[in-house]
C-alpha cells in the first residue's frame, strides 16, 4: 500500500536582472534593434507612412512567484511589460513573427540557481486597416478599431528554454498569455496609431508540461506500461487458443 506523503512546502522564486533580446523575425522589412540584451529592448520594422516605423518594447523587472511542489506549479505572475508599437507602414514591411530572448538570475530561497534563458515566440497579424468588419469580428472606426483594424499578437513557450532544478526536478518559466486592462487574454489586439501596453504573464512549470516532452522518467514508466499491456494481450491470446 501507498502512503499520502505530507505537503510540500512552498519555494519562492525569485528572477532578478531581467534583460529581453528580439531574435529571429519572420518576414518584414528594415528591420532595426535598439538595447538589446537590456530590460528595455525594441524591434522595429517597416517603412513608415508618416507615424513612425511598427515594433515591439519589452520592459523587464524583477519579478518573483511561489512554486507549490504539490502541484509542480506558480500561480501567473508578471514577467515584464511589452508594447506594440502599431503605426501604419508600406504595404508588405511587416513581420509575421518574432523571437524573445529573455534572460535572468533565478533564486530559490535565497539560493542561487544560475542565470537562466527562456525563449518565446510572438506571432504577429498585421491586418487591413480598411477591412469591414475587421480580422477581430467587429466594426471598423469603434473601439480598438477606432484608427482602423486592430492587428493581433500571440504568443507561445520555445521548448529552447532552459530549465532550473528544484527538488530534483526541472522547471522553467513557461508562459500564461497576456495581461490586457486587468483582464487575462490570450491574444492581444492592438489599435493603430498608438503604443499598446499589456503584461506578459507567466508562471513556474515543470519543462516537460511547458514543452509537451515527457521527462525521462515518464518515459520510462510508459514503456513499462507499455510492455505490461503486451504481456496481458500475449496472455489473452494464449487463453483463446487453449480454449479452442
Amino acid at each position: 500500500l501507498m502512503m499520502a506523503g505530507s505537503a510540500l512546502a512552498a519555494v519562492q522564486v525569485e528572477f532578478k536582472n531581467v534583460k529581453g533580446q528580439w531574435v529571429d523575425p519572420i518576414g518584414g522589412s528594415a528591420i532595426t534593434y535598439s538595447n538589446n540584451n537590456s530590460d528595455d529592448a525594441q524591434v522595429r520594422w517597416g517603412t513608415s507612412t508618416g507615424y513612425g516605423k511598427s515594433g515591439y518594447n519589452f520592459i523587464g523587472s524583477d519579478f518573483s512567484a511561489s512554486l507549490n511542489q504539490d502541484i509542480d506549479s506558480s500561480g501567473a505572475v508578471n514577467i515584464g511589460e511589452f508594447q506594440h508599437v502599431n503605426f501604419p507602414i508600406s504595404s508588405g514591411g511587416a513581420i509575421s513573427a518574432v523571437g524573445l530572448r529573455f534572460t535572468t538570475d533565478v533564486w530559490a530561497d535565497g539560493s542561487f540557481l544560475g542565470t537562466k534563458t527562456f525563449e518565446y515566440n510572438f506571432s504577429h497579424n498585421e491586418t487591413t486597416n480598411q477591412s469591414n468588419p475587421c480580422a477581430n469580428g467587429q466594426a471598423n472606426g469603434g473601439g480598438v478599431n477606432v484608427n482602423g483594424c486592430a492587428d493581433q499578437v500571440t504568443m507561445n513557450f520555445n521548448s529552447n528554454s532552459q530549465v532550473f532544478l528544484i527538488g530534483g526536478k526541472q522547471y522553467t518559466l513557461n508562459l500564461d498569455g497576456f495581461l490586457v486592462d486587468g483582464s487575462p487574454s490570450g491574444g492581444f489586439w492592438t489599435k493603430e496609431q498608438a503604443v499598446n501596453s499589456a503584461f506578459i504573464r507567466g508562471k513556474i512549470d515543470l519543462y516537460s508540461v511547458a514543452s509537451g516532452v515527457p521527462e525521462p522518467a515518464t518515459w520510462a514508466m510508459m514503456i513499462i506500461g507499455f510492455g505490461g499491456v503486451g504481456t496481458m494481450v500475449r496472455s489473452a491470446r494464449r487463453r483463446q487458443m487453449l480454449a479452442a
